[in-house]
């Protein structure tokens, strides 16, 4: 993938698109989870989530429109794989942004003055995990390191299993209804997160028609 990119100018600049857009979506998470978290002051929504979800929206349109008219004038059948790689990876970062503003709304859930121990009892270590794993798929697709990209995919796939055991822990427990279902909710969003990043990072690994299906088998 990597040596297609170098190629030509075109694809190097849309390669910079999506590294903002993942940084974006970082930023933002990193907001979402220090309010729910942490009970850090929500004092500027528009700014810090809102318009970097609306920045993202608007560098997914713009890879969208740039692919098409490489596509549509002069381009080569050479630039069909890349130009289909980011068509997919745009979707599944502007998907993170959404799901970030997901778990910002889970805030509004909770009762006044929440529990906050038992909310980084629960999602504390998660919440770590993707922001490492934020970092991590960024520098693979940056890079188009397969070695980092391998192991993005496998500390995803290991958190959506994770997640799914806590859910099930979740539903069997004592924790207060209102509680268990903030959690419950987080931890679906959370799960999509993890998802989109192993997308993510099957774009470096995998052929084009294979992405997105890194785990599952060929039939």
């Amino acid at each position: 993938m990597l040596d297609l990119f170098k190629q030509d100018n075109w694809s190097n600049k849309l390669v910079e698109r999506i590294l903002k857009m993942l940084g974006l979506g970082s930023k933002m998470f990193d907001y979402a989870t220090g309010i729910l978290l942490e009970g850090k002051a929500d004092n500027d929504p528009q700014t810090l989530l809102f318009d970097r979800d609306k920045r993202i929206n608007h560098l997914e349109r713009k890879t969208r429109r740039r692919v098409i008219s490489r596509l549509s004038i002069g381009g080569k059948q050479a630039d069909i794989p890349s130009a289909l790689i980011f068509t997919n990876v745009v979707k599944d970062v502007e998907r993170i942004g959404d799901y970030v503003k997901n778990v910002y709304e889970i805030e509004d859930m909770l009762p006044e003055n929440p529990d906050r121990a038992l909310l980084k009892k629960w999602l504390g270590e998660p919440t770590e995990a993707i922001a490492t794993l934020f970092t991590r798929t960024r520098e693979a697709f940056e890079e188009s390191d397969e070695e980092i990209a391998g192991l993005v995919i496998k500390q995803s796939k290991a958190q959506g299993r994770l997640y799914e055991e806590m859910i099930r822990e979740i539903t069997t427990s004592d924790i207060p209804t209102h509680y268990a279902v903030c959690l419950v909710l987080t931890l679906r969003f959370y799960k999509r997160l993890v998802s989109h990043m192993s997308n993510i990072a099957s774009s470096v690994v995998m052929p084009v028609d294979m992405i997105d299906f890194y785990d599952e088998d060929d039939n």
